[in-house]
């Protein structure tokens, strides 16, 4: 991929991030995002607050960091309905057992669960990072089946080494193969 360029001029991402020790890759993402011509606004939920500095993500994709429904970073708008129309498409990296389950079954309490409920006639990339037993948990295993046939796009989770040691599926997708996952489900948007 270092020879490949990837060409996301002018693309409108939304990145995600939910809190999941995977939240650090999300870092990563967006700055390599930003590198390849992207804009990248960042929206987080507070448990992702809990384990990556809001500061990091402004830093790399200067733009104001979403992080509640509550109270709007820019002039008076609905946060949630207008980031997701500002978006080409939206990457939640990670997309934890919680935030899939969100997704599947409706539930908007927090920034990041309501604009996935908005967002679902857009492009979505859902890049799933959590243990072993939560992601061969048949209900997890039920709400990914649901996200899918509601449109959402996943990418992993891969087998690697998990937070609790554990060698298995579960890991989040690295960067490289996020990237040529939007490459894919962005190619039709932009000539």
């Amino acid at each position: 991929m270092a020879d490949e360029k990837l060409k996301f001029e002018a693309l409108k991402v939304l990145l995600c991030v939910s809190g999941g020790i995977a939240a650090y890759k999300a870092v990563d993402l967006a700055s390599k995002l930003v590198l390849e011509g992207a804009s990248v606004k960042t929206a987080m939920t507070e448990a992702a607050e809990h384990l990556v500095g809001v500061k990091s993500f402004e830093g790399i994709t200067n733009s104001a960091v979403f992080t509640s429904l509550w109270h709007s970073v820019e002039r008076f708008r609905i946060e949630h309905v207008s980031l997701v129309e500002w978006a080409d498409i939206i990457v939640v990296a990670p997309a934890t057992a919680n935030t899939i389950g969100k997704v599947a079954n409706g539930i908007c309490d927090d920034l990041v669960s309501t604009i996935l409920c908005v967002c679902w006639s857009k492009r979505v990339l859902l890049a799933p990072a959590m243990n072993v037993d939560m992601w061969n948990n048949p209900a997890v295993q039920r709400n990914v089946k649901a996200v899918k046939e509601m449109g959402f796009e996943l990418v992993g989770p891969m087998k690697g080494r998990l937070a609790c040691g554990t060698i298995a599926e579960g890991r989040m997708s690295e960067t490289p193969d996020i990237l040529l996952a939007i490459k894919g489900l962005v190619s039709g948007i932009k000539k």
